[in-house]
């Protein structure tokens, strides 16, 4: 008996303790809000902007929407981008969505993504920032955002693609053909440390 009240007193006292010093750290912040709480933390973190050299590609099938779902697009072993969801309006208009995840901890974060996320006197700016191409059958065409997001996730952000915009003079007949290549260039690297 004498040792269960001293564990509960231990418990009782240290509990509050260990949250405290969670708190004081930051890691509850950053355990609840991840990237967006280390971003937005102008006081104790610097962001740099670093372009990523190369284009990085993905194959999307059209005939069957979902296998595309996890489709990894650029994979540096710390940061991901990667299809989530591919979805059809109208039975032609094609969007492909992209999710980000990043690596952070208490010492910083980083995150490759197709969105610029800079700081803009005590504000953010989250503005499409990679070259996005389509190719279907041989032909090679510029495709447009359809959504962005903020650092919405713990890890990451998303963006859209229209895969057929209405200025092409492409035909896309998924019954002949169901394969759409997506190319992403001028990726932007977001670095995040202590200062």
């Amino acid at each position: 008996m004498k040792g269960k009240r001293l564990l509960v007193k231990t418990i009782f006292i240290g509990l509050p303790i260990v949250v405290f010093l969670l708190w004081i750290t930051g890691a509850i912040n950053l355990w609840f809000y991840g990237i967006s709480n280390i971003a937005d933390n102008v006081k104790d973190y610097h962001l740099e902007l670093e372009p990523i050299d190369g284009e990085y590609s993905v194959m999307i099938d059209l005939s069957d929407l979902k296998s595309n779902e996890g489709k990894v697009l650029y994979d540096d072993g710390e940061n991901q981008i990667y299809v989530s969801d591919v979805i059809v309006r109208n039975k032609t208009d094609y969007e492909v969505y992209f999710r980000t995840n990043g690596k952070y901890n208490l010492h910083g974060a980083t995150l490759v993504s197709g969105i610029e996320h800079n700081r803009v006197q005590d504000s953010f700016t989250s503005n499409f920032f990679a070259i996005a191409k389509a190719t279907y059958q041989g032909n090679t065409f510029k495709i447009y955002e359809s959504d962005t997001s903020g650092l919405n996730y713990q890890d990451g952000d998303s963006f859209g693609l229209y895969l057929i915009p209405h200025d092409t003079e492409v035909t896309i007949d998924i019954s002949e053909s169901p394969n759409i290549g997506v190319s992403l260039s001028n990726l932007i690297m977001h670095k995040l440390g202590r200062k």
